[in-house]
């Protein structure tokens, strides 16, 4: 078997299509290209065409999941399981989280600080934040870290909801009410009760 044509693609120029006796086989990128010394006129026997095979599907498997973490960061967890969910390997996913971590793509540790950060200014508790951050595979001294670094104060974002919930006719007028749902959201009833100012009886 013979590599007939060697063309680089229209839609992602950092891939080439390889033909072999005519006909499509497989793509690699530039500089799988390069690191193979492949070339028009070269002789493949079957193994080399399915290592090759191999070659090309790991590496858009790479670019599809380097673009997907690229999006926003990610934990850990969160990779693993969107790579579980492509039916990846065991094996080959440990060696993609390896390689994104040392490269910097993945790290729990930022990925924890911009959710604590963006939970935060969407009015979430510390204590519903550090339960969401535990879902996601983050740790507790991680979880810990990203909570202290936060620059938004608990209790501003409690007033903040509080003075939202309470143009709510349901909540306008029923401070027991009012305090249920935010304790619910996972603020303390000490701060709540001291926040809205009211006796309320613990239930």
């Amino acid at each position: 078997m013979k590599i007939t044509s060697i063309k680089q693609q229209i839609k992602n120029p950092e891939r080439v299509s390889i033909f072999i006796d005519g006909n499509y086989e497989f793509s690699l990128s530039l500089d799988e290209l390069i690191k193979y010394r492949l070339k028009n006129s070269d002789e493949l026997d079957k193994a080399d065409v399915k290592k090759f095979k191999k070659i090309s599907a790991d590496g858009k498997l790479r670019a599809r999941t380097l673009e997907w973490l690229m999006n926003r960061p990610h934990s850990e967890r969160e990779l693993r399981d969107y790579l579980y969910k492509k039916k990846v390997e065991a094996e080959q996913i440990d060696a993609l989280v390896r390689e994104f971590t040392q490269k910097g793509y993945l790290d729990n540790a930022k990925f924890a600080a911009w959710f604590t950060e963006l939970q935060a200014r969407r009015g979430k508790s510390n204590r519903a934040i550090r339960a969401e951050l535990f879902k996601k595979g983050i740790g507790r001294e991680t979880a810990d870290a990203a909570l202290g670094q936060s620059a938004s104060d608990e209790e501003q974002r409690l007033r903040a909801m509080i003075e939202k919930k309470r143009k709510l006719s349901r909540y306008k007028d029923n401070p027991q009410k009012l305090a249920k749902y935010l304790t619910s959201q996972g603020f303390f009833w000490q701060d709540v009760k001291r926040v809205l100012s009211v006796d309320l009886d613990e239930e």
